[in-house]
């Protein structure tokens, strides 16, 4: 499977970040190179770490371990020679919080030396393109201790879980978050760095792949800042494999990108690598890693915002938030209490009310006729007058909607489409809907004097190919030769014209919107006053 499958899919990849990605935006040590950081805080020299290693890498015992492994049995040591160092050097007066604060003093060295990286300036262009990736992702999870990615996504902190206890917190929604399952700086103690805290990790491997399977049973995963040798990699995607059966596996397959670093190549390079893994059956089975190998990451990640979710996914995990709490507290309390029902474009008002919420499910018919008219979206009311899809309650939607919000400000909306239903006693029960309907009653009373004037020198035209060359491709010159034809034009090929548009209203500017909402409303006028 391409890259250029993934991209085009309907699945949103979960990222796994390792420390590469540190490196190249914050130009974070590595492993070894961390480890004699610390090892100079305590006055060492670089020649003293290499001796260190020296000795741990020629004790019998330790010949066949990898880099790794070396690295973590040195932290081992390290972290005891550091400890003893701290309390009887000047490194106490000189960090007395680790000791007000009880931290472990070699994990809070190495916590300090992360928290002091700044992002690199020549990367700021890479850096903004990630940026934009943050509702194209469906979660990440990282290996690496510093802040860089919640710090980019502007995550909260009830969207970032550290280490692997929290990785079944229940208050995690499996959308939009971060899973640090090495620790963080934010909470040093925690942090995978030891022989012995690695042991840890590897006895606990079956929680963090049934969460990392939950994660990816329906997504494509990208490793990002990891080479396809590393140890690190590779152990995550073993440790995945044990606690699958090979039917399970099988359905992984094409699930897995790993994005390699290829120092000053602009294009990007494909290839598929079969990764060897054994089932907890004991059978061995093979299946294909896609490797994307680059230097040009800005176009990595361009590619990757073409990405589009169906819905905003903060929307999408407030809404599985509120359902969650809806069940808890419905059973945890019997009370009566007054709730609101909350639409889908007024999710974020949820943190400034203290008022019980629901949402409504049912037959939408049932549901627009009785709830929520005061907070209607006005882009409804205008996809109703073109398509006549949303069975709104005529009544309600002036007395409530257009009364209440649409008309308490000076503004041009469709509005005939739902007076019709309405009589004149009814229309003048609502003053402000029956002042706009007394001054927008013909074609001249919706436009301004700006738009009269350029009116004069647009040319005639009976149908929309008449429409002349020089007013398309500029959506303020097609508008107003629709505006000066109005009359002379087929109200269905206006309306076409109308729904073609309304695909793109979102993403309009606000002076778009505006010259919009003035044709629909001009063609509510035509079609139903």
């Amino acid at each position: 499977m391409s890259f250029d499958d993934l991209v085009n899919g309907n699945k949103l990849p979960v990222l796994f970040i390792g420390s590469g990605f540190s490196r190249r935006y914050l130009n974070s040590p590595d492993w070894e190179s961390l480890l004699i950081n610390v090892y100079q805080f305590m006055g060492k020299r670089e020649i003293d770490y290499k001796t260190l290693k020296l000795k741990i890498k020629n004790k019998r015992e330790h010949r066949k371990l990898g880099d790794g492994e070396i690295n973590a049995i040195i932290a081992e040591e390290m972290e005891m020679e550091f400890n003893d160092y701290y309390y009887e050097s000047e490194l106490a007066q000189q960090y007395p919080r680790w000791i007000e604060e009880e931290v472990n003093p070699f994990r809070q060295c190495i916590a300090t030396i992360l928290s002091e990286l700044k992002l690199l300036q020549e990367k700021e262009e890479e850096i903004q393109a990630f940026k934009e990736l943050k509702n194209k992702i469906m979660s990440v999870i990282t290996t690496n201790y510093d802040n860089l990615i919640e710090n980019l996504f502007d995550l909260s902190k009830d969207s970032t879980f550290i280490g692997q206890p929290q990785l079944f917190s229940p208050n995690s929604m499996e959308l939009g978050e971060l899973y640090k399952i090495h620790g963080c700086v934010t909470e040093p103690d925690n942090i995978v760095i030891t022989k012995s805290d690695y042991s840890n990790f590897r006895e606990n491997a079956k929680l963090f792949s049934a969460k990392l399977l939950t994660l990816i049973s329906e997504n494509p995963v990208i490793f990002i800042g990891y080479s396809i040798n590393d140890p690190n990699m590779q152990q995550t995607l073993s440790d995945l494999i044990r606690c699958l059966s090979k039917d399970q596996i099988d359905n992984l397959k094409n699930h897995f990108y790993v994005l390699e670093y290829n120092k000053g190549v602009q294009e990007i390079q494909e290839k598929e690598l079969l990764f060897h893994a054994k089932s907890y059956q004991g059978e061995t089975t093979t299946f294909p890693l896609t490797v994307i190998s680059t230097d040009n990451y800005l176009e990595i990640y361009q590619k990757l915002n073409e990405l589009t979710p169906a819905m905003n996914l903060n929307t999408v995990k407030q809404v599985k938030r509120i359902v969650k709490d809806i069940v808890i507290e419905s059973v945890e309390s019997k009370a009566k209490t007054d709730v609101m029902t909350i639409f889908m474009d007024d999710i974020s008002k949820l943190k400034q009310t203290d008022q019980k919420f629901a949402i409504a499910i049912g037959n939408i018919k049932d549901i627009n006729s009785n709830y929520g008219y005061n907070l209607r979206p006005l882009e409804e009311v205008l996809e109703d007058v073109l398509y006549d899809n949303k069975d709104f309650n005529s009544k309600k939607l002036i007395k409530e909607t257009y009364e209440e919000s649409y008309l308490k400000i000076k503004r041009i909306i469709p509005i005939y489409k739902y007076l019709n239903k309405l009589s004149r006693e009814e229309i003048e029960e609502s003053p402000n809907v029956a002042s706009y309907v007394s001054s927008h009653s013909k074609k001249m009373d919706y436009l301004n004097s700006g738009i009269i004037r350029s009116l004069k020198n647009i040319l005639v035209g009976h149908s929309m190919a008449d429409m002349p060359a020089g007013n398309k491709g500029n959506s303020y010159r097609t508008y107003l030769w629709i505006i000066k034809n109005f009359e002379l034009l087929p109200l269905e090929e206006i309306r076409d014209f109308l729904q073609n548009e309304f695909e793109h209203y979102a993403q309009f500017d606000n002076n778009q919107q505006s010259s919009y909402r003035r044709l629909v409303s001009l063609y509510d006028l035509f079609m139903y006053k």
